[in-house]
């Protein structure tokens, strides 16, 4: 099954600084994505986000989702207000980075967003990430089981689920079926000279990640949604390199459709 192709915006943040809002979609639409992820880091947006209900019109594009980065005891109100004015995007990924009061006003800030987003029809999707409060699957599955509610849910980052070691993909994805709104990819292999010092963010087509295991898994378990590109420390020409994830994610979609039963096992330990 063919999945529609977003990328994150962060594809476009280079060493030389970060292209415009219309240049990325421009760019996007001419390639043939379906969509972009728009980040606000610590609720402060380098997109105005005033733009986002014109980006369909303008440029064939879905905004995918609204990335925010809850840094809680300092940013609980910028984001709250994000939530609560923000049009032309339905989907919220929220990462934890950072909480002042603990676990426990992570989650009354969660629960705080829920009447905002079910009165404005939203979705979040809460986001594991490496080395942040909320940093793997199993984490957001629980936060998901507390509130039991149609709107919360999770995302999964490949990057993420290898950089953290948390392992088990099929087992962790299974988890996260009832739960499961936004997919996004990237190829990686395990390196001090990556993101962290932990693990490398690449194109997909690059490093020791496996990214026809996960949309096989993704399969399996009835994914049908949107799946994004993860582009970070990428550099060089971000046209050329987003042409490239974009073809290869297809011919991977493709060629799991055609041989279902091509898929790899565990690697013995």
């Amino acid at each position: 099954m063919m999945h529609q192709i977003h990328a994150l915006d962060s594809f476009f943040y280079t060493s030389m600084g970060v292209y415009k809002f219309q240049s990325q979609c421009e760019m996007l639409a001419e390639l043939g994505f379906d969509g972009i992820t728009v980040s606000a880091w610590g609720g402060t947006p380098y997109t105005d986000l005033a733009q986002l209900p014109s980006v369909k019109s303008q440029y064939g594009l879905n905004v995918s989702g609204l990335y925010l980065v809850l840094h809680e005891g300092r940013n609980d109100s910028a984001i709250q207000r994000i939530v609560e004015s923000v049009e032309g995007v339905e989907l919220i990924e929220l990462a934890v980075q950072t909480t002042v009061n603990g676990m426990g006003s992570v989650i009354h800030f969660i629960e705080s967003l829920l009447p905002i987003v079910e009165r404005r029809r939203m979705r979040i999707a809460l986001y594991p990430h490496l080395r942040h409060v909320t940093e793997t699957t199993s984490q957001v599955v629980k936060l998901c089981q507390h509130f039991n509610h149609s709107r919360l849910g999770a995302s999964f980052n490949g990057y993420h689920w290898y950089a953290s070691g948390e392992g088990q993909l099929e087992k962790k994805l299974q988890a996260l079926k009832p739960w499961l709104m936004q997919v996004v990819l990237s190829g990686s292999s395990l390196s001090p000279l990556g993101w962290g010092g932990v693990a490398t963010m690449e194109p997909l087509d690059r490093g020791e990640l496996d990214n026809s295991r996960i949309i096989t898994a993704l399969h399996q378990i009835g994914y049908t949604g949107s799946i994004g590109i993860l582009g970070w420390d990428y550099g060089g020409d971000v046209y050329s390199k987003l042409q490239r994830c974009l073809r290869n994610l297809q011919k991977i979609s493709q060629r799991q459709s055609s041989h279902p039963l091509w898929q790899s096992h565990p690697a013995p330990r």
